[in-house]
């Protein structure tokens, strides 16, 4: 059996079906989406339908992304909560993605995980961070339709940390300093090895951390995306972008 954990798709079809074939996945296989399958991409709902597809057949766990989040939180505020609909900046595709995909893929993105533990491979797999004051214990699988923010808030920082400070708060992107540490570089490894995305690592190759790795390599903007495996030890593939579909945001 191999563990295979593929990062940020972002609409990037053509060459997440490239990996796919790459891949020659076999039943006994486990599937893993490190986050963002959807946004800023080429087809987020061809995206969501063929990874929907993927987990008729073989097993495939979602990892919750922040645009997946964002996205489900405008179809609970549609339906919910029209104040707090006004006040979203909504993005692009989210109309698409709420006309066309089924009910079945709807309830496919929400069976998401914030943070999910292979135990036997001492491996935790979530989007974004771990800030440096969590209280939750993360070798929990906490799961978005099943753990509510009200009850464990702190969950909401999960698919966005980046940067931390000196007290290991969360520091929103774009007011880092260059005092500011990478999370990924003084995260201890006390949940085990972390493998993580959002971060895009414009190389061909995950970026290593002392106690994480970080597979978001940036298809969406021209560079690469990867799959990492791990079944004796850690490989990796990975596919060129065919184009860059988005620019970086500095």
């Amino acid at each position: 059996m191999r563990n295979i954990i593929i990062g940020d798709v972002h609409g990037c079809i053509l060459e997440l079906k490239e990996l796919i074939n790459k891949l020659e996945l076999t039943s006994t296989d486990h599937l893993f989406f490190i986050g963002d399958l959807i946004n800023k991409g080429p087809d987020s709902i061809g995206a969501v339908k063929y990874v929907y597809e993927l987990s008729q057949k073989i097993k495939t766990i979602l990892i919750l992304g922040n645009h997946e989040e964002k996205f489900l939180r405008y179809l609970h505020n549609k339906k919910h909560n029209a104040k707090a609909l006004k006040q979203m900046k909504i993005d692009i595709n989210f109309e698409e993605l709420d006309r066309e995909l089924s009910n079945e893929e709807i309830t496919f993105l929400k069976s998401s995980y914030y943070t999910y533990t292979i135990s036997e491979c001492n491996l935790l797999l979530l989007h974004g961070g771990i800030i440096g004051n969590y209280k939750l214990n993360l070798n929990n699988n906490y799961q978005y339709d099943v753990h509510s923010l009200k009850e464990f808030p702190e969950l909401d920082l999960i698919t966005k940390t980046r940067y931390i400070d000196a007290y290991g708060k969360f520091v929103s992107l774009g007011q880092e300093t260059e005092e500011m540490p990478f999370w990924a570089d003084v995260y201890n490894g006390n949940f085990g090895t972390a493998i993580f995305g959002h971060q895009p690592f414009l190389q061909e190759h995950p970026k290593m951390f002392p106690h994480a790795i970080g597979i978001d390599t940036g298809c969406v903007f021209g560079g690469y995306l990867n799959a990492l495996i791990v079944k004796d030890n850690y490989n990796f593939i990975s596919i060129l972008a065919h184009k860059t579909y988005a620019q970086v945001k500095n």
